[in-house]
């Protein structure tokens, strides 16, 4: 088991230490004929494994498997506590009456008793489900599931699509670059209008419905060269057509909309988890500020407290710094104060919002609340509050002081990415 399975042991070890085992899939046994007290696995036998080298890495006694004992050892040591030392199983009274559903299990749907294999698009939908963000290939079908301009036949067959061959394809950035898309963070943007963009996905999405259509039509790249060459132009976005602004496919199966829109007062989840709330979606199009927002939407703030918070305060100045970057601002309103690089941050977050509220893109009130925030040093958002996250070793976040920090800052940042092309 050890020369088959190796690393493969260790990565169902960690998981085994941070899930616990399957309650939907037990261990299949039968009593031992040369000894009353034991058991032979009939099913389960690399859980088995496993969890013996969890309670003794030392069964590993191959010299030419040390690292993988190493590592064994390096996981008992830390989860002494958590690591089962009983385990609950079926037992059979003879191994016949097992394979009926060790069968059932391993040799595929048999016209449907079975268990039924997962296609790669069901795959992605459960992905989507358990970690909010849809693959590129299922945003590509929710965009034209959601679409008035795509045919509704088309519409009922896109859960027969082959995934793998649409990820293939609009893998190749010249690909990205006829069909008017950027991949970001695996978030699909487009300046290019909806309408346009949605007509070059359709012709190709219906070409890879025909049963004759092979990936060896995009298996290589000059494969895709060739095949969106042959691309009827009429079918192709017309990339002159650019939208008012950037825009985000659908990346979560609860999305209306495909970025934020302008429109404030957007519900805020207390009872969560995450920083940012998964429901809060913004364009963002520096890469590096778009993957701290995705981070912090997904990380557990009760798990990674520290983290968030120095995430956090530099995703808050990053922001800023592009709003200050997009609009031009070198100077304070009164003109007496230069703004640049070296500018502190709180100076910075009351000259963006004395900017917005000049030009009339935020509201007065929500401007002026950050305002009088970051001027507090008592304050949840008070700059020596965010600079503490980072520069004193001493103090510590508090979760829930962050998320209402995040809560009375939000339509804030919304504004500043709405308001940066």
């Amino acid at each position: 088991m050890l020369k088959d399975q190796d690393e493969k042991l260790l990565k169902m070890a960690e998981h085994i230490i941070q899930y616990g085992l399957n309650p939907n899939d037990k261990v299949q046994v039968i009593k031992s004929e040369h000894d009353k007290l034991k058991y032979n696995v009939l099913e389960g036998n690399r859980r088995t494994v496993t969890l013996k080298l969890l309670n003794n890495p030392d069964l590993i006694d191959n010299p030419q498997l040390s690292k993988l004992k190493s590592k064994f050892k390096k996981i008992h040591d830390e989860n002494a506590t958590k690591i089962p030392t009983e385990i609950e199983c079926t037992i059979y009274d003879n191994p016949e009456e097992a394979d009926i559903w060790i069968k059932l299990k391993h040799a595929g749907q048999q016209d449907g008793i079975g268990t039924v294999t997962w296609n790669a698009q069901q795959i992605d939908r459960f992905q989507e489900k358990v970690e909010g963000v849809a693959s590129t290939s299922l945003q590509i079908i929710r965009l034209l599931e959601n679409s008035k301009d795509v045919e509704d036949d088309l519409k009922r067959n896109l859960n027969k699509l082959p995934v793998s061959n649409l990820e293939r394809l609009i893998s190749d950035p010249s690909a990205r670059e006829v069909l008017g898309i950027k991949v970001n963070n695996g978030i699909i943007q487009s300046n290019i209008e909806e309408k346009e963009v949605i007509k070059g996905f359709e012709y190709i999405v219906k070409d890879m419905l025909k049963p004759d259509f092979s990936v060896k039509k995009i298996y290589t790249k000059e494969d895709r060269s060739d095949y969106l060459s042959k691309i009827p132009q009429n079918c192709k976005p017309d990339l002159n057509k650019s939208s008012e602004k950037p825009w985000q496919f659908n990346t979560s199966k609860d999305d209306n909309k495909p970025v934020a829109t302008g429109k404030t007062g957007t519900s805020i989840p207390k009872n969560r988890t995450s920083l940012i709330p998964k429901s809060f979606k913004i364009q963002i199009n520096n890469s590096k500020v778009n993957q701290l927002y995705h981070d912090l939407q997904k990380l557990d703030v009760s798990k990674y407290t520290n983290t968030i918070a120095i995430a956090f305060r530099a995703f808050v100045e990053f922001s800023v710094d592009s709003y200050i970057e997009e609009n031009k601002l070198t100077a304070s309103k009164d003109g007496r104060t230069k703004i640049d690089k070296n500018t502190n941050l709180r100076t910075k977050i009351i000259e963006v919002s004395n900017d917005l509220e000049s030009k009339n893109l935020a509201d007065k009130h929500i401007c002026k609340g950050i305002r009088s925030a970051v001027n507090n040093s008592n304050d949840l958002l008070g700059i020596e509050t965010l600079h503490a996250y980072v520069h004193n070793n001493k103090f510590q976040a508090i979760p829930n002081y962050l998320i209402t920090t995040w809560d009375n800052i939000q339509e804030f940042i919304e504004k500043i990415w709405i308001n940066i092309k």
